[in-house]
């Protein structure tokens, strides 16, 4: 009973050291394990993702300025011009039989 305990904790530092050497590949960043011109359109992609973040952020904070002022103005009323033909009755009020229509 005793001596498969032994074969067993003889295995042991030759797993470990294989298990070792299988971790030292991988703890090579992602990045660098690709080759030069995947690199690069990886760097490029990262790197117009945060300029593209950056340009949105300084758009938000001059528009936000630019409503903050906007805001801040007192609106001065508007005079009433005699052009507003819109607003004028098609029929002018003298000109109706007092709401009676006669048919033709």
């Amino acid at each position: 009973m005793v001596a498969p305990i032994v074969s067993v904790a003889d295995q042991i530092p030759a797993r470990a050291t294989l298990l070792l050497a299988d971790a030292s590949d991988k703890t090579q960043p992602l990045l660098l394990r690709l080759d030069p011109e995947q690199r690069a359109r990886v760097i490029m992609a990262l790197l117009g993702l945060v300029l593209v973040g950056g340009l949105m952020m300084v758009l938000i904070l001059a528009a936000g300025r630019r409503l903050r002022r906007i805001a801040r103005q007192r609106h001065v009323r508007t005079t009433v011009d005699e052009a507003e033909w819109y607003r004028k009755p098609l029929v002018p009020p003298e000109a109706t039989n007092s709401g009676k229509h006669e048919p033709e």
